[in-house]
């Protein structure tokens, strides 16, 4: 009997959608960072197994806001609900279902789909917390299990994890090659790769208001790597400064993070080019977050 599905990851943002899809898949195909907003569309992970197939759905954060990003960026939960076998909505310490996540359990109680609660972070909480965490959620959706866990830091989680997933999952057709780990395409994991280095390097505020494009991505056979030119996109001048640095020293410390782990990535050396751009108000401009984030929306 060979098993096959869609599983839709769902929760609020920092909970560790993208450290459990990278954690399930072995590899690093979602950018981490504490930073709110690291996902901004769904990534899809695939883990083959011997009678299996899973194909996991990341989404954004789901939060409030009536900024347009934001909108963008809840379209993609939108649509990861549209179609999905198993639901996995993810939680943490602080266990908050607002108007939104509300929603998304309720849509997931409607469709009649098997679900899964994943309380993360139980190493900072007692027992009265978990509980109540798992009172709130049971009263909004069904759930046919609930783990506790510790994402970072618990040696089973993933085992325990993915024997819940496989035995919820239904009899199905295998959609990709076993050599298949993510439906993106490298650029767009290099991108998000740079993203993330940014994120980690700068203050709150700037986050939100980055973007990555990949604008050259060649092999130059004669030098055996890589030459990779990118754009950082920023909405202020005082942004660019920030990410620049006194003397450049910011920039370099991002594109010497960035480009080891691309190189890793790539199994191969990469010389690696950053450029900031300034895009005023890009974040409320349709046609720019169509071309920095996805053109479907």
């Amino acid at each position: 009997m060979f098993k096959s599905g869609f599983v839709a990851m769902i929760g609020k943002p920092n909970v560790g959608k993208s450290t459990l899809l990278n954690l399930l898949i072995g590899e690093k195909i979602a950018i981490v960072s504490p930073k709110p907003q690291a996902t901004r569309k769904s990534v899809r992970g695939i883990l083959n197994g011997k009678d299996y197939q899973i194909i996991f759905i990341d989404t954004p954060g789901v939060h409030e806001s009536e900024k347009k990003l934001n909108q963008v960026m809840k379209k993609y939960i939108d649509e990861a609900l549209e179609d999905f076998d198993l639901a996995v909505v993810i939680t943490d310490n602080h266990g908050e279902i607002d108007e939104v996540l509300a929603e998304y359990l309720s849509k997931i109680k409607e469709k009649s789909k098997k679900a899964i609660l994943i309380v993360n972070k139980t190493d900072l909480m007692n027992k009265e917390q978990i509980e109540q965490i798992k009172s709130e959620f049971t009263s909004k959706a069904n759930f046919e299990k609930i783990i506790e866990t510790s994402l970072i830091g618990s040696p089973d989680a993933k085992e325990k994890i993915l024997e819940a997933i496989l035995e919820l999952l239904p009899e199905g057709p295998k959609y990709y090659e076993d050599d298949i780990i993510s439906t993106e395409t490298e650029r767009f994991i290099i991108a998000e790769i740079i993203r993330e280095k940014v994120m980690n390097n700068v203050s709150k505020e700037i986050p939100y208001h980055i973007a990555v494009t990949v604008e050259e991505m060649k092999y130059r056979q004669e030098k055996e790597l890589y030459y990779i030119k990118a754009n950082i996109i920023v909405e202020r001048r005082a942004h660019k400064m920030i990410i620049i640095g006194e003397g450049g020293k910011k920039i370099k410390e991002i594109g010497k993070q960035a480009r080891q782990e691309i190189e890793a990535f790539l199994r191969t050396k990469v010389y690696l080019e950053l450029w900031v751009k300034i895009k005023e108000h890009w974040t409320k401009k349709e046609a720019l977050i169509k071309e920095y984030i996805d053109p479907r929306f």
